[in-house]
């Protein structure tokens, strides 16, 4: 009954739904992109969405978004503070990106979709936060060791991790076709240093109590500044290698088999501050455990 069901959802709620679909098989692609097929209504499965104050534009047809992820999204951006340095790995259109932004937050975020990377500069723009967010459109492991490569003195000036002054719609959109030639060569085959993946158990606990404390409070704040549009000049020059505060791991499928990118990523020499937090999601399957897990990773 499911083209009758669609038929009566579309004529009860047209024009406010233009497009009636059911999501068929399971996620299996490269780019974890579900599939749809259309049951009514018009062959366009383009859209917008708003959360916690943020427009997303996107197309269900060539990218991943989950509605029912709105409360984390809040949560963990509430977590950031104005000026922390964010890497997001697996970005996608930015519902952790945007948000960060918006905050004031300076996010490199990545994605290997480069229709995902396509809708996050739409939505950066969209909601004039593309002055903060660096978009890179590549493998997550090449993302983070060209990110935080120091770059040689010679060719410091024109590394793009650094012109924060360059941080106009130029910049991010030049991004577009990164094909991480330019960052390779940055990358060395060894790092100095330790893994950036342990962190102390009180320091989690301690985290985790503040963000679910103030998620909701965070989320009126954000939806307060984007009703004042206020022009703001832009972060301050940022060189990830000395520093990074998050980085995000959102691809559940896969996302522990990428936490090896972090052993001896951190360059001791430069590195400034804290160790990062990294906030990686995974599936748990009933046969497996809290342990289970934490061995893999």
């Amino acid at each position: 009954y499911k083209d009758v069901i669609a038929k009566v959802i579309y004529d009860k709620n047209h024009p406010r739904i233009q497009t009636v679909v059911n999501k068929v098989g399971a996620i299996s692609n490269e780019f974890r992109v579900p599939q749809f097929e259309i049951l009514a209504g018009k062959k366009d499965m383009v859209t917008e969405v708003k959360q916690y104050g943020a427009t997303f534009r996107l197309d269900y047809g060539l990218v991943y978004w989950n509605s029912r992820l709105e409360h984390e999204h809040i949560r963990l951006v509430s977590l950031f503070k104005k000026g922390d340095v964010i890497c997001d790995m697996f970005a996608g259109i930015g519902p952790f990106s945007i948000p960060a932004g918006q905050k004031g937050c300076v996010v490199y975020a990545n994605d290997l979709n480069p229709d995902s990377i396509l809708y996050l500069k739409t939505n950066a723009k969209i909601n004039k936060v593309e002055d903060y967010i660096f978009t890179y459109n590549m493998d997550a492991r090449v993302f983070m060791q060209s990110l935080m490569a120091v770059p040689d003195p010679e060719t410091k000036s024109k590394c793009q991790f650094v012109a924060a002054n360059c941080c106009s719609e130029e910049m991010v959109s030049g991004n577009e076709h990164s094909t991480s030639n330019e960052n390779q060569n940055d990358v060395q085959e060894s790092f100095d240093g330790s893994s950036m993946v342990n962190t102390s158990a009180k320091r989690r606990q301690e985290t985790s109590n503040e963000g679910d404390v103030a998620c909701q409070e965070d989320a009126n704040q954000t939806k307060k500044r984007n009703n004042k549009k206020v022009k703001s000049s832009g972060p301050l020059p940022v060189k990830p290698w000395e520093h990074i505060d998050h980085v995000l791991m959102n691809l559940p499928a896969s996302a522990l088999q990428f936490l090896d990118c972090f052993d001896g990523l951190v360059h001791k020499r430069y590195w400034k501050g804290s160790l990062p937090w990294i906030h990686c999601y995974c599936f748990i399957r009933s046969s497996e455990s809290e342990e289970s897990i934490l061995c893999v990773s």
